[in-house]
């Protein structure tokens, strides 16, 4: 069995009313850091419902600009034991990487460029210091942040 990608969520703000009443709050560790996490009840509730679990990639994409991404993937099974991976709860597992594409001329490109995870020394730096995820007309949505203070 493969995993299924279930959507993208790229910029994509959850508003705060979203999370105020029944949001599951907490903390997960991502690349060795802590990361807040606000769960909408709506998003809770959809957790419960599924059969397998779901893997939310957070992707800091650098290409010309530089894009914050979320890629939602249905897992076939609760995955091994995975270094990239992290235990966030029941049913819910989430991943941080960093991305660059080869070049950024969109006229050389078919479709999407190739892209290749960047070898981070200090990915403390890159992993965000929150998450947001909802649960909407049937779609997963994600937002993630940093603080703004550095």
């Amino acid at each position: 069995m493969t995993a299924i990608a279930l959507g993208l969520s790229i910029g994509e703000a959850i508003p705060n009313r979203r999370l105020s009443t029944n949001a599951k709050l907490g903390t997960m560790t991502l690349r060795g850091k802590s990361v807040r996490l606000e769960l909408s009840e709506s998003a809770a509730l959809a957790l419960l419902d599924r059969d397998t679990p779901l893997l939310v990639e957070l992707e800091l994409y650098f290409s010309c600009l530089v894009r914050k991404q979320i890629r939602f993937t249905s897992l076939p099974e609760e995955p091994a034991e995975n270094p990239d991976h992290s235990y966030v709860m029941r049913g819910l597992y989430a991943s941080f990487r960093a991305v660059t594409t080869a070049h950024c001329r969109i006229d050389e490109t078919d479709g999407k460029p190739p892209i290749e995870t960047l070898p981070v020394k200090k990915p403390d730096l890159f992993v965000p210091d929150w998450l947001k995820l909802d649960f909407r007309t049937g779609r997963w949505l994600g937002e993630y942040g940093f603080k703004n203070n550095l």
